[in-house]
């Protein structure tokens, strides 16, 4: 099998953990498969069998859109599917849904290997995977096991030392502080080559290291205890999330590791052969969503629409309802071609208007999705905007429904990427009862459907402001909505929109009116006093 592996730097640039790692898989790799190493930042568009990619932080966008229908293994060292790439910057090592990075790249590998159970359970955590593996162990080549052996026997000259180190992530301050605090006379190891290194933390009886970000493995603490030294640290190693990780110490680690990193090697050759491997973790099935889209007159807009609905990262896990409210225009046309391709786009043609609201709750009650969302065909969505949401959604289980801004423009038929809204962006309010004064969720937002056992469905009545009804009623039943940080959408203020025309002002005002009043409760005495004289009784 051809072989593409592909990395940001290699064993003779850099002489780091993840490229020892990747050195020692080239070589297990290259006696079965032919290997070929490229550097991420000049990936080249070749046909391959198989791609292997690890470090990718320097790899072009372009060039993961390529690898989007590939077939492809990821080996991930660190965390790069966080924006921070640090889970314990997060609560619970759980990031906000806007601060998940690459999420589509993981989902369409064919695995993803992760270094630890702590390293894979928080990529698990954070991104909705049930294509993760665990190699629960690093990899060093048999001269440094060899040596490890050998120092695992060196005499303790030294009571406590630490890592000196100036990349402040690494703790150095960390480990000082807390020997002073403890009174402890400590040594500093300063970094050098890999056996002067060991040389010198062989001769150590108690290391002390508190890296500051989340190690996905920590290859320095598990050399430490081949070593037989105690390790004083923190909770940011991921090595020590494995089962066998206080079991062994000095030789009988080593053997143990020798015989895990074979192992793995035959694991990971089973997943580049197509068959199932026994690393493979528990994850987590992507649910279904249901974007449900009235379309009445959308000629104009139907073409643009269709291309940003499919381009959506997870139109996959997507079912596209079209309900045509006896539109006047051709767009059936356009849509039938894409439903020739995509088995998930399903249309159906009414036989008499019943009004957006009407068009919804058909649409919410044919929906199969665990999620729903009002799919508009004049507004256009960023390519990730439903990922984030549900990715909200499913991390926060207590809350109905997710939303985020949307940049504002009177242009038609712009796109979320180039648009003249110059930022201007709607809604920008944490969700709170008298915020619910504006309508908060704006256009796209994405709820369970779970939301209209609770609370109803859209009422029929209203041909403005049902929507906002809708979700004032939902939070007078208990529901909670979460805004998601940053613009996700491009809302087009379209001056023919049913509510957003000038013509249909005074009857959109009526029952804004109307929901006011209605709600009151909702917003609080402050909120009433504030906006009443906009809301007078007529």
């Amino acid at each position: 099998m051809k072989i593409k592996f592909v990395s940001d730097f290699f064993i003779d640039e850099i002489e780091g953990g993840a490229e020892y790692v990747d050195d020692y898989l080239i070589d297990k790799l290259s006696s079965v498969h032919e290997i070929t190493k490229q550097k991420s930042s000049k990936f080249s568009q070749e046909e391959y069998d198989l791609w292997i990619i690890s470090n990718f932080n320097h790899m072009k966008k372009e060039s993961k859109q390529f690898l989007k229908n590939k077939n492809y293994i990821i080996i991930e060292h660190d965390h790069k599917f966080l924006k921070r790439r640090d889970a314990s910057a997060y609560e619970n090592k759980i990031a906000p849904a806007d601060q998940i990075n690459n999420s589509h790249f993981y989902r369409k590998a064919k695995m993803v290997f992760c270094q630890s159970k702590g390293h894979s359970d928080n990529l698990i955590n954070n991104i909705i995977l049930d294509n993760v593996a665990n190699f629960g162990c690093s990899f060093w080549n048999e001269e440094h096991l060899d040596l490890l052996e050998k120092l695992s026997d060196s005499k303790k000259e030294i009571e406590y030392a630490s890592l000196h180190h100036p990349n402040k992530i690494k703790g150095t301050f960390e480990a000082i502080s807390y020997c002073l605090k403890k009174k402890i006379k400590q040594t500093l190891l300063y970094p050098k080559a890999f056996k002067e290194y060991m040389e010198q933390l062989s001769k150590v009886e108690k290391f002390i290291f508190f890296p500051q970000v989340y190690e996905s493995f920590c290859r320095l603490a598990l050399e430490a205890r081949m070593l037989n030294c105690t390790l004083i640290s923190n909770k940011n190693l991921g090595c020590t999330t494995e089962e066998w990780f206080s079991k062994y110490k000095g030789k009988e680690l080593v053997n143990f590791v020798r015989n895990r990193q074979e192992s793995n090697v035959q694991e990971l050759l089973k997943v580049i052969e197509g068959k199932d491997t026994t690393l493979k973790v528990e994850g987590k099935k992507y649910p279904k969503i249901s974007l449900i889209t009235s379309m009445f007159k959308g000629e104009k807009y139907i073409e643009k629409f269709m291309n940003n609905m499919i381009s959506q990262t997870v139109f996959e896990h997507c079912e596209l309802l079209i309900i045509d409210a006896v539109s006047p225009e051709n767009e059936f046309p356009i849509i039938q071609k894409y439903m020739e391709k995509y088995p998930n786009i399903k249309y159906t043609r009414l036989e008499k208007d019943p009004g957006i609201y009407g068009v919804w709750n058909i649409g919410a009650k044919m929906a199969t999705g665990k999620y729903l969302t009002n799919t508009n065909l004049d507004d256009i969505r960023s390519p990730d905007q439903i990922e984030v949401m549900v990715n909200c959604l499913e991390k926060n289980p207590h809350i109905d429904l997710a939303y985020s801004e949307s940049y504002v423009t009177t242009v038609g038929n712009e796109t979320f990427e180039k648009n003249s809204s110059k930022g201007k962006t709607y809604p920008i309010t944490d969700f709170s009862k008298p915020a619910m004064i504006k309508c908060l969720p704006g256009c796209m937002p994405v709820w369970r459907k779970t939301m209209h056992d609770k609370a109803g469905y859209f009422d029929e009545s209203f041909r403005y402001a049902g929507d906002h009804e809708m979700w004032l009623r939902a939070v007078r039943a208990g529901c909670e909505f979460k805004r998601v940080i940053g613009a996700h959408g491009l809302y087009y203020m379209n001056p023919d929109g049913l509510s957003t025309s000038e013509a249909n002002a005074v009857k959109r005002y009526k029952e804004e009116q109307r929901v006011f009043w209605e709600y009151i409760d909702i917003f609080g005495y402050d909120t009433v006093n504030k906006y009443s004289q906009y809301f007078s009784r007529m």
